[in-house]
């Protein structure tokens, strides 16, 4: 679903009025974005859901939980920040290369 179409008001209604719908309908819509990535895609997402619904499940309370998935998303970004300065020194000696050779 794109995002402009996600009405916030019925997700929250539903979950009050009926938790059993609102997780079905949940799962269904989780499940269509899965399907509609690029198929290279669908096990990383399948295996991220995964977590996810496991984080959830072991937390306790869902406070916990967006603790516990903050924190994890926290660990990624900072790997991705390590790559990202991996790929920035890889980039200098290259260009430090490329210099040396056009200068013969």
């Amino acid at each position: 679903m794109p995002e402009a179409e996600f009405d916030f008001d019925y997700w929250s209604q539903l979950a009050r009025r009926d938790p059993a719908t609102f997780f079905a309908e949940r799962e269904k819509l989780i499940q269509d974005f899965i399907d509609s990535a690029p198929p290279e895609h669908r096990e990383t997402l399948l295996a991220t859901q995964r977590l996810i619904d496991g984080t959830r499940a072991q937390a306790g309370s869902p406070l916990k939980a967006v603790r516990q998935m903050m924190g994890m998303m926290a660990d990624h970004l900072e790997a991705m920040r390590g790559q990202l300065e991996q790929l920035r020194q890889e980039t200098d000696r290259l260009g430090e290369t490329v210099g040396r050779i056009q200068q013969g």
